[in-house]
């Protein structure tokens, strides 16, 4: 009882970055180990709206690069709407950035794979730049507060028990520790 008392109390925030090693493993996902400052960009949607990433803070921020062009991109997109549809009622927000594709190119994408999250277009290529995207598809995990904790290049099962564990893990996780 002495030890689970005194792990609870003096190695909570240890513990949980253990949990999260586990969890970003399990996926195969780049566990950031030095928390970034938050992150900002704006970026025209699908739509014509302006959107900016500190708009979601409070929410665990799912941001993904891709192309209309890029097969593997085309292949995790269902399983990316799947993971969207299962969480986007808790504080989860999913976030496509379009790599220099017209709105129309991801409209009619968007509508094909009957997608629902957010699609922001990248016209220029400045923003991947920014974040020295360099293969798609490459997905950022930010948390809370909007920093990245984690990367992910190449596609991912993000609708299997794993990623769902992880994505849930980082919604229901204090903010501000760690």
């Amino acid at each position: 009882a002495f030890s689970l008392l005194y792990n609870g109390y003096v190695g909570a925030a240890g513990s949980q970055q253990q949990e999260l090693d586990r969890l970003f493993g399990n996926i195969g996902i780049l566990k950031i180990p030095h928390v970034t400052r938050p992150i900002e960009i704006q970026l025209k949607d699908a739509f014509g709206n302006w959107i900016r990433l500190s708009d979601y803070r409070g929410k665990v921020v799912f941001l993904n690069f891709w192309a209309t062009w890029c097969a593997a991109c085309v292949v995790e997109m269902p399983a990316m709407e799947k993971l969207h549809r299962r969480l986007k009622d808790k504080d989860f927000v999913m976030v496509a950035i379009n790599m220099q594709e017209s709105d129309a190119q991801v409209k009619a994408f968007f509508e094909k794979l009957k997608l629902s999250f957010t699609a922001l277009l990248d016209s220029d290529g400045e923003v991947a730049t920014g974040f020295a995207v360099n293969a798609l598809p490459t997905t950022f995990v930010l948390d809370k507060e909007g920093r990245i904790v984690g990367a992910a290049i190449g596609p991912r099962e993000w609708d299997s028990r794993a990623s769902i564990a992880l994505f849930e893990y980082l919604i229901n996780m204090r903010s501000g520790s760690g």
